[in-house]
């Protein structure tokens, strides 16, 4: 006798977990309310079966690594944003620098082209006359400047 008790409870050890795999039974309680649970109602209700939601594809651990690693390609993403930003507004204050000294070139580039004895006025305020030397070598700087900052 103790034998075939023990295969019955084997038996049913082994077809438990079998039944709970099949899905789960749904049913509605008297308040309109969905119910959901391993076995079926005391009450002999009309039940539904309903099947279980899969497992996960990856364990959370790997889940958790994923996810860090989104959100560090994320962080990577707006600091590559914001120092593309800066960037960006260095060139533009660069060029807008350059502009501005092309224009000044251009300015003193037509003084020095004009008359041979006309005041100038020096970076530093003062205001003298130039000599032929001293013209040439301001106009060969201002042709420079041109150059680099006129594109």
């Amino acid at each position: 006798m103790p034998k075939c008790c023990f295969l019955i409870l084997l038996g049913l050890a082994v077809a438990a977990p079998a039944g709970a795999a099949k899905g789960y039974h749904q049913w509605y309680d008297e308040n309109g309310q969905a119910v959901y649970s391993q076995f079926p109602p005391a009450d002999n209700r009309q039940t539904r079966t309903v099947k279980p939601p899969p497992p996960p594809a990856e364990s959370p651990e790997v889940a958790q690594q994923r996810l860090q690693q989104q959100i560090q390609r994320l962080e990577d993403s707006r600091e590559d944003q914001t120092l593309s930003a800066q960037k960006a507004s260095e060139a533009a204050t660069k060029a807008e620098q350059a502009r501005q000294r092309c224009e000044a070139a251009r300015q003193n580039l037509r003084v020095l082209m004009g008359r041979p004895r006309q005041l100038y006025k020096g970076s530093d305020g003062s205001i003298r006359r130039l000599d032929e030397q001293e013209r040439q070598r301001q106009r060969a700087e201002m042709d420079k400047v041109i150059a680099e900052d006129c594109r």
